[in-house]
């Protein structure tokens, strides 16, 4: 900032917009364990292990992928544990990365990974609520009509816009409501479901897959009938397959590594958020369940009772076009031919619109927390950075992005063929911001040593070295090593001109309004870079 006169020095002790933020620390440890869960969507994560990763590559062995993907999120467990501990702050991603690499860098990739591809996230866990959820309950009270108009367009629309306003209220009146919501209704939901669904496919062990598939059907489809189409569709049964399982934890690293999603931006709320120890455990103990009890033993049962060979022939037979079924496919579906018990079938259901409204809220809550970061900062207009004195919520950044979603969700239901690209990109740019704050783990020490020294992190070292460093350059490596296969293997449909445009995009974007800004607030004699060399206000 200019410094030539007395009274120009009042803005150079003015780094932030505040000189606290607003902000209380409502949460626990606990409650920011199960903040992750839903970040992942909790059952959400099925609309990835079926059918599509069978179609696109034969031999993926989802159990395997989903184990490798938990491997991978024990150490983004430790990096964010190690940087939340040590700035426990809101921004998340935005504060690690400005702090640590370049500021150019701390603003466009949480821009364009965390602001912009996070909007589409909403609308995903609308489609949960509504297809896996609201539909099967409808089917079995007998509400046929409804059921059908859910899936439509105008139906589909309906259900996000109704959860993109809830979720923007829950955001504005405070975290207190919110964590009333996870403990008393959204937990108890998930737990439930995951239990009757594991029950449920015990229960089924051994049983006639193929008579209860054709009884569901009443004979549109029958098991023989698939068999047949993959059959002519070329169908060989590949065998098991590393390298495609491999391709997939590009896409599940986006999950099951995000029950550290309070460190991208919600530790400044969250008690002991200065623990590493425990904030370490707050992140492994909810990927573990989600990985395996969730995610991972269930769809073992699953593929035990209805036979992998049988789930790619499905796959096959269904994206060629060889047969149509009245329903999306997904496993929450094939759950439903073993039980024609409604009440099985509403607990189930319930457990996915808790998974899928969770995924939508969480977005919302963190991407007010990042803009809010960034208008502290001063790398956005002050007004991002306003904190309501009554609800303690950065309620105009969450006005402004909840309007986005909003529109997103009017695109994506209206223009379903951007549906696929968006997500995926949403997706892998969720990764990418995961590997550039690895990166900024490791040159921690390096770059911001004041801080670093005043980390807990700083107590562990292997061999001299310091563990935070470790952890980041493993991240970073294995990191920028999904994401090369995300954007070169066709399967996860990221190849194609218009996804790399859309990506590209985003950064862009956020490149130039950075620049932008910064030039701007240049010509008012403000330095914006000795914001950048702090940690933000609490």
């Amino acid at each position: 900032m200019a410094a030539t006169t007395p009274a120009a020095e009042a803005p150079r002790t003015r780094l932030f917009a505040r000189t606290s933020s607003g902000l209380v620390r409502d949460l626990t440890l606990t409650d920011a364990a199960w903040y992750g869960v839903f970040a992942t969507g909790g059952l959400f994560g099925f609309v990835f292990l079926f059918p599509y990763p069978q179609f696109a590559s034969p031999g993926i062995s989802i159990p395997l992928m989903l184990v490798f993907t938990l491997l991978l999120g024990v150490v983004i467990y430790f990096v964010y544990a190690a940087l939340g501990s040590a700035m426990p702050r809101a921004g998340g991603d935005y504060v690690y990365e400005t702090r640590t690499l370049l500021p150019v860098v701390g603003f466009t990739v949480p821009w364009a990974c965390q602001l912009l591809f996070w909007l589409a996230f909403p609308t995903a866990g609308a489609f949960v609520v509504s297809t896996f959820g609201l539909v099967p309950i409808t089917d079995a009270l007998g509400a046929d009509n409804l059921a059908q108009w859910l899936v439509t367009d105008d139906g589909l629309f309906v259900v996000a816009a109704f959860v993109v306003v809830a979720c923007w209220a829950l955001t504005v009146f405070g975290l207190r409501i919110y964590r009333a919501l996870q403990r008393w209704v959204l937990v108890p939901a998930v737990v439930i479901a995951t239990f009757t669904i594991i029950g449920l496919l015990l229960a089924n062990l051994g049983t006639d897959f193929a008579a209860k598939f054709d009884a569901f059907h009443d004979g549109a489809i029958t098991a023989a009938s698939v068999e047949a189409a993959a059959s002519k569709a070329g169908y060989d049964s590949p065998g098991f397959s590393l390298s495609n399982t491999l391709i997939w934890v590009a896409v599940l690293a986006a999950y099951i590594p995000y029950t550290m999603y309070s460190a991208q931006g919600l530790l400044g709320e969250v008690k002991q958020a200065r623990n590493l120890r425990r904030l370490f455990v707050a992140f492994l103990l909810p990927g573990i369940f989600v990985a395996i009890m969730i995610l991972a033993i269930p769809y073992l049962l699953f593929e035990r009772i209805a036979g992998g060979r049988f789930l790619d022939q499905y796959a096959l037979a269904f994206y060629n076009g060889d047969i149509a079924p009245a329903y999306s496919p997904n496993v929450s579906v094939f759950l439903s031919m073993l039980s024609d018990n409604a009440a099985v079938t509403i607990l189930i259901s319930i457990g996915f619109i808790a998974g899928g409204f969770g995924i939508a809220n969480v977005v919302f809550v963190n991407s007010a927390r990042v803009m809010m970061a960034m208008g502290l900062d001063g790398s956005l207009p002050s007004l991002f950075a306003d904190v309501s004195p009554r609800y303690h919520t950065p309620v105009k950044s969450t006005f402004l992005w909840s309007s986005c979603a909003l529109v997103i969700a009017a695109i994506f239901n209206y223009r379903p063929s951007w549906q696929l690209t968006v997500l995926l990109g949403g997706a892998i740019t969720s990764v990418l911001v995961v590997g550039v704050t690895c990166l900024a783990a490791a040159l921690f020490p390096y770059r911001s040593r004041e801080i670093y020294a005043a980390s807990p992190a700083s107590r562990y070292e292997l061999f001299g070295v310091p563990l935070i460093t470790i952890a980041g350059t493993v991240g970073a490596g294995l990191i920028g090593a999904l994401i090369w296969v995300a954007l070169s293997f066709d399967e996860l449909a990221l190849t194609s001109r218009d996804s790399r445009l859309v990506i590209g995009g985003a950064f862009v974007t956020g490149l130039l309004i950075f620049i932008g800004w910064r030039l701007f607030r240049r010509t008012q004699g403000v330095d914006m870079s000795l914001a950048y060399r702090a940690v933000p206000p609490e």
